[in-house]
């Protein structure tokens, strides 16, 4: 198994996102990456993730942007431990080919049973039996690419600013609709079957028209979509503009850490990692079937009746419990000695560098000029490149290195407005203050 998970990942083309029956090697060790079902895993799944970081990987447990999680740092002498722990713990499809079928994200705000949750289920079991790789090839056609996603979301579209390929919601007065790409118009349907076959259909049209382009596209919104895409499906569907009582503010705004009305709280994590023993802390008390849901926006959805969010909060250290955190304005890239290519480290700098961040901006930290990891909130850029006489040690430490910060904008990377030192910042990280500032007048 261990050197089958592993011909698995070196076989795959550049770029390819991991998962847990395809896991990706990086510099520090193999990632495993976990797409949880109906963005929901148990406290006795959390536990068993927990221990697997701790005994057998970095030991934190890393939530992405879509709403997955994953080991990062596994061994190549762990790597078939960890991925018989996981089908144990029910955290993987028990098929490999379902595995790779494009990934479902779900809004983590539904009821059990619900229309929402009723939809998210029925379309990730039609995607993993319609199109995963041996599915489409039945059909003729190459797998999708492993960035091409759909989402599941409720009237109030809070997943939209995920940038799905497909979306599907239930909206208020319980139809369903139907997204493709960022085209500006949607479809409609009164049954929740109708509204999957779509997407689907929908799907299959990608799969078969990307094959005429050198190299193919990985995203629908690459493609010119005809304004009436031409699948009988879609054409008795009745059409709409963007979404009916779409609120556009919700689109783009975060759900941010802290108590929610309905009693549930969503708790956040610094720069998205988890520390493994800290969550194992959380969870090992709780009933094992309690739900701790995973959000997009790199935090956690407690529902009310849990006390685990009282105990995170007692450990301010490993969580962010308010939407007025410090840590919530910065994001770093993995940085070094983790990634070969980085010239610095940055995930501690980026900690540092938080009380310093002005209100309303967020400050995104990249080791070195691929700009990783940049979040769609960003609002200045502190991108690591190479000085005079620059050179990556085992330790890069950002201190002794001599390469520099530029500071730029996210949508002008490469124009930027001033440069510092990582050892000037270090020594004094009130200046970010002003260099965010002036980024901007």
């Amino acid at each position: 198994m261990q050197e089958n998970l592993a011909g698995r990942s070196t076989a795959v083309v550049q770029g390819w996102c991991p998962t847990g029956w395809w896991p990706m090697q990086a510099q520090d060790g193999w990632i495993v990456r976990i797409r949880p079902h109906c963005a929901s895993v148990s406290a006795e799944q959390w536990l068993v993730l927990a221990e697997l970081a701790l005994s057998h990987a970095h030991p934190e447990i890393e939530l992405t942007r879509l709403g997955n999680v994953q080991l990062r740092g596994v061994s190549e002498a762990h790597l078939s431990t960890v991925h018989s722990a996981l089908l144990q713990a029910h955290l993987l499809p028990a098929d490999a080919d379902a595995d790779q079928a494009p990934a479902v994200h779900c809004t983590p705000f539904y009821r059990l049973g619900d229309p929402t949750h009723a939809l998210a289920v029925l379309l990730t079991q039609t995607v993993q039996t319609q199109l995963s790789p041996k599915a489409l090839h039945g059909r003729g056609l190459e797998a999708l690419p492993s960035k091409f996603g759909l989402v599941v979301d409720d009237s109030r579209r809070r997943m939209s600013g995920m940038g799905a390929d497909l979306c599907l919601w239930v909206g208020d007065d319980g139809r369903y609709g139907l997204g493709l790409g960022d085209c500006g118009h949607g479809y409609g349907f009164d049954k929740v079957d109708d509204a999957v076959a779509a997407a689907v259909n929908a799907a299959l049209w990608f799969a078969q028209k990307r094959r005429a382009f050198t190299p193919a596209p990985t995203r629908l919104k690459k493609l010119q979509i005809p304004d009436a895409l031409d699948l009988p499906c879609l054409n008795q569907a009745e059409r709409f503009s963007d979404g009916p009582g779409l609120v556009e503010a919700e689109r783009t705004v975060p759900v941010l850490p802290g108590l929610l009305q309905d009693g549930s709280r969503v708790m956040g994590a610094p720069l998205g990692r988890i520390d493994a023993a800290a969550m194992h802390r959380v969870v090992r008390h709780m009933p094992s079937q309690a739900e701790i849901r995973v959000t997009p926006w790199r935090s956690l959805l407690f529902d009310a009746k849990s006390l685990a969010c009282q105990i995170a909060a007692a450990e301010p250290a490993y969580w962010i419990a308010q939407a007025d955190d410090a840590r919530l304005r910065v994001s770093a890239c993995t940085g070094a000695p983790r990634c070969t290519q980085a010239l610095v480290t940055v995930q501690e700098l980026a900690l540092w560098l938080a009380p310093q961040v002005p209100e309303k901006a967020h400050l995104h930290l990249s080791a070195c000029a691929k700009c990783c990891a940049l979040p769609p909130e960003a609002t200045a850029v502190l991108l690591a490149v190479a000085g005079a006489d620059s050179q990556i040690t085992e330790s890069a430490d950002p201190v002794a290195s001599q390469a520099v910060f530029h500071v730029c904008s996210p949508d002008r990377i490469a124009n930027p407005v001033a440069q510092i030192s990582p050892q000037a910042l270090s020594n004094k990280p009130s200046q970010i203050s002003k260099l965010i500032y002036d980024l901007h007048i």
